[in-house]
This record gives C-alpha cells, structure tokens and sequence, in this order.
C-alpha cells in the first residue's frame, strides 16, 4: 500500500470514529437534553428530527468503518470518492439538521436534500468501487 492510500484509510477511519463519537453523544442529548424547549410539542418534534439525524449519521459513521478497513485492503478511486460523498452527506444532512435545531437557523433548510442526494451518490458509489474491485474501470485494476 503507497503512502498516500494508508493515509486515505487513514482519515476515513478518523472520519468514521468521529461521527460514531459525535453521534453518540448527539444521541443521548437528544434523548436527555431538550429541556430548554419549553413547549412540550415543540420538545418532541425537536427530538424526533434530531433521532433522525442522529440515525444517518451512526449509520453512516459505521459505513465508513468499513470502507476505512476496505481502504487498507487496497482500494482504488471509487471507494475513496464514496467515502468523501458520505461524509459530505453527513455534514450536509445531519450537520444542518443539527444547526437548525440549536439555533434555529433556517436559512440553509434548503441544502439538507444535497446530503441526502450526497449519501445516495456514495452507496452508488460503493457499488461502482465493488464492480471495479480496485477502482477505475471493469478491466483496470489499477
């Protein structure tokens, strides 16, 4: 493996710990720490959006654990590219889903679907790097 593919895996696993860590922890805020809504309604939806985000970014925290192991193994373009589109998709769809929550912050509501379609594009991206083995194409094995 060249240096700079252990350093790929590398930051995909950091990646990877990160959100697991933040996700945990956003989890059991949601769960426990709404408190400064007062309006029992609103407290719930609040919770119920964030278990939301909090779901895809878990989720998602444990692809990339797998991808980061994959990337050691030896992987090519697409895999590398699936990793950087899901953790885009994470900061876009749960970062902001956050962001909206805490601040109340709405004036980047309508970029949440980008992380959406950014996690899409990473499975489809997975599959690529599955078929291609190694990255590139079908008949590289770069």
């Amino acid at each position: 493996m060249s240096d700079v593919a252990a350093m790929r895996a590398l930051w995909i696993l950091v990646t990877a710990a990160l959100l697991g860590s933040t996700g945990v922890g956003l989890a059991a805020y949601a769960s426990h720490g709404l408190g400064f809504i007062a309006d029992p309604a609103a407290r719930e939806a609040a919770r119920a959006t964030l278990q939301q985000a909090v779901q895809q970014q878990l989720l998602h925290a444990v692809v990339l654990l797998a991808l980061g192991v994959w990337a050691r193994q030896g992987a090519g373009r697409w895999l590398h590219l699936a990793a950087l589109l899901i953790t885009l998709g994470v900061l876009l769809f749960s970062g902001l889903i956050y962001l909206r929550t805490f601040t109340g912050v709405e004036t980047f509501r309508p970029f949440v679907p980008w992380g959406g379609t950014s996690l899409m594009l990473g499975w489809l991206a997975i599959g690529m790097a599955a078929f291609c083995r190694k990255g590139g194409s079908p008949t590289s094995q770069q």
